[in-house]
């Protein structure tokens, strides 16, 4: 049984290291993403403002703060800080809600920035999951 643990270990650590890949990739596309689309409102590129349904500066701020705690998510998840992957998860969360309140409608228009914090939210699900198995 003790061999099968040696064999085991590696492979979840495998893993583990493969998820954390993709969800720094994620979460600095998230950064980018919000600095964008908090710029876009900011200066109103092509009229931004006029296709959401609520006020165009508040989703400037939240926009803001969204990109200053994505940092921060990073920054603990490079430095392999436990709470980094609980703070992913909450702006996951907050990223698919927040697509239903700009667009005003529970049928929302699927975009990359939803399929981007949905996979986000599942990878840091799974990766706070198999961090949890390894501590064991």
């Amino acid at each position: 049984m003790e061999g099968k643990e040696q064999v085991y270990q590696p492979a979840e650590n495998d893993r583990i290291r493969w998820v954390r890949y993709v969800l720094i990739v994620l979460v600095a596309e998230k950064i980018v993403q919000h600095i964008f689309v908090t710029l876009a409102f900011f200066f109103d590129w092509q009229g931004i403002g006029a296709t959401v349904a609520v006020n165009p500066q508040v989703l400037l701020v939240l926009g803001a703060i969204a990109a200053i705690l994505f940092a921060l998510s990073l920054w603990g998840l490079l430095s392999q800080q436990k709470w980094a992957v609980n703070l992913i998860i909450g702006l996951a969360l907050f990223d698919i809600i927040g697509e239903f309140v700009a667009q005003g409608t529970m049928g929302i228009v699927i975009n990359v920035s939803f399929l981007v914090a949905t996979v986000l939210l599942i990878l840091a699900l799974f990766y706070r999951w198999q961090a949890a198995k390894l501590e064991r």
